[in-house]
């Protein structure tokens, strides 16, 4: 037993690196070495051994990243556990696939199995894990990056994917530094010049943020209704009577153009005569269009929707969300297992929209993104080809408590605006609600709002920590777009990745073997 501690310590040691990375701890430079001693432990080892290694780390991380899916326990019960277990295995899965392939490639020709390899290889299956088995790519490393806003515009050139291949990269450099001695000073400035390169080119592509020539000044009700009230027929009105109130507030200190609630803040019928009157006469009152998450039904299909009602009082749009989340708004599969609706908690069987739908509020182009949708960068990039000039995220994380999941959603919302270059309005319930620019900055809610219809404003040190689960509003003039550079290219960075990995192992079975000394211990 002792043995295979020691002999799994590495993977263990690099899975919680890595986790470390994220936040709330956010070390975040902890990922330029996080990878180095699982490298170390199996660069000379069988590619099946080196496999079970890379799953040990991966499991490890994914354990300790995605601890708030626990917060189900509330939900689920005890399955709430197993569910999130097997979650991590799947996952951890595709780490050992890394491993496998690139000790594959390593042992059979060391030239092959280099640290441009291993990045590729690593940025592919970062890819993958995004979109297999309709995809989960919390863990991507460029959403561990927030803090540094240099490196985080690489994001802008070639999505997330450029920033992962980047601290990829540099991991495994380092291990060939300690790995090769006689070469150390090589691969120690290579690895160098990498980080010294991004940043460089980073601080070139970081610019102020550009004032709109008429600005468009959004309003934010972070609302914080937990999911009890929610769902709970006897608060459908007064959820929204409450904001309705607040924002009316909100709108009397400043001239708003758009209002925006989060995900599902509109529970009730909208076509209820109360229901429609509160909204029209919230409109009226406070002179501003309002984009709200809402509910829909037509057709006999349940959809989670995005609503745009114009001052009139008037709905000129609706947005269905198409990416919905497995196991929270469907079941994968329940049609040919049943049974499996028994175990899981879902808020509905929800069916998807078919379209993206830009939404124009005066002058201005609003792409909606509905709460998981956020994790997708074809869906946002795909907002921005088709003419949105501002991002908008409603969410509702009131699922997860005063966890991990809120400041991490907040990180991969910031790479969606750096990489589309356009501002992002993230409007969250439980937080953290706040507007991005195009290169990342953050400016968060900062009115408290739980007292009537009085907004006393919050000290401007406020910890963001501290806005998770509270009532809370605030005003934005949102800034305007910047040109995206390589806007073409975004398309094309995933399939370049896997070309150039399909073209390393053809090449592996064309080259001639040669064969290194090994470690065949696990």
């Amino acid at each position: 037993m002792r043995g295979t501690i020691r002999n799994f310590s590495p993977a263990v040691v690099s899975g919680i690196l890595l986790a470390s990375c994220f936040p709330r701890f956010h070390f975040f430079y902890l990922a330029w070495f996080a990878l180095v001693p699982l490298l170390w432990r199996t660069r000379a080892l069988p590619p099946i051994h080196a496999a079970l290694h890379f799953f040990v780390a991966g499991f490890v991380f994914h354990v300790i990243l995605l601890q708030w899916l626990l917060a189900n326990i509330m939900w689920a019960g005890g399955w709430a556990v197993l569910g999130q277990q097997i979650l991590c295995a799947v996952l951890a899965i595709f780490w050992a696939v890394v491993g496998l392939l690139w000790r594959c490639l390593g042992t059979r020709n060391p030239r092959l199995g280099g640290p441009l390899t291993f990045a590729l290889l690593w940025v592919a299956m970062e890819h993958a894990q995004s979109t297999v088995f309709t995809g989960l790519g919390w863990s991507s490393l460029s959403y561990s990056q927030g803090p540094d806003l240099y490196l985080l515009q690489w994001a802008a050139l070639g999505t997330g994917l450029a920033i992962s291949l980047l601290i990829a990269l540099v991991n495994a450099l380092l291990l060939d530094a300690i790995a090769a001695p006689p070469r150390a000073p090589l691969y120690a400035s290579a690895a160098l010049a990498v980080i010294a390169g991004a940043h460089m080119v980073g601080f070139l592509l970081l610019k102020p943020a550009a004032p709109d020539a008429d600005p468009l000044k959004i309003g934010l009700f972070q609302s914080n209704y937990s999911l009890e009230m929610k769902w709970d027929p006897e608060y459908r009105y007064e959820t929204i009577r409450n904001a309705s109130e607040k924002s009316i507030a909100l709108a009397a200190r400043g001239d708003l153009d758009l209002m925006v609630w989060p995900e599902a803040l509109i529970l009730a019928d909208v076509e209820a005569p109360e229901i429609r009157d509160l909204l029209a006469r919230t409109t009226r009152e406070g002179a501003f269009m309002l984009l709200s998450g809402a509910g829909r039904m037509e057709g006999g299909k349940d959809y989670n929707s995005a609503l745009l009602m114009n001052e009139a009082g008037e709905i000129v749009s609706w947005y269905d969300k198409i990416h919905l989340a497995p196991f929270g708004e469907y079941v994968p599969l329940s049609r040919y297992f049943p049974f499996i609706t028994k175990f899981v908690p879902t808020i509905g069987d929800l069916s998807a929209g078919i379209e993206p739908r830009v939404m124009p509020v005066d002058g201005r182009a609003v792409g909606p993104l509905i709460c998981f949708e956020v994790l997708f960068s074809p869906m946002s990039n795909r907002l921005r080809r088709d003419g949105a000039d501002i991002l908008v995220v409603a969410t509702n994380l009131a699922w997860w408590g005063h966890s991990t999941a809120i400041p991490q959603e907040l990180e991969i919302a910031r790479v969606r605006a750096v990489e589309t270059r356009l501002p992002l309005v993230h409007s969250a319930n439980t937080g953290i609600a706040g507007v991005f620019d195009p290169y990342g900055r953050f400016a968060p809610v900062n009115l408290y709002a739980a007292a009537g219809i009085q907004l006393y404003p919050l000290p401007a040190d406020t910890p963001l920590d501290a806005l998770i689960m509270q009532r809370l509003a605030g005003a934005f003039d949102v800034p305007a777009a910047v040109p995206q550079p390589l806007l073409a290219l975004h398309r094309f960075v995933p399939w370049m990745v896997y070309a150039l990995c399909a073209a390393i192992l053809i090449l592996a079975l064309l080259l001639p073997a040669d064969r290194v000394r090994r470690t065949d211990a696990p």
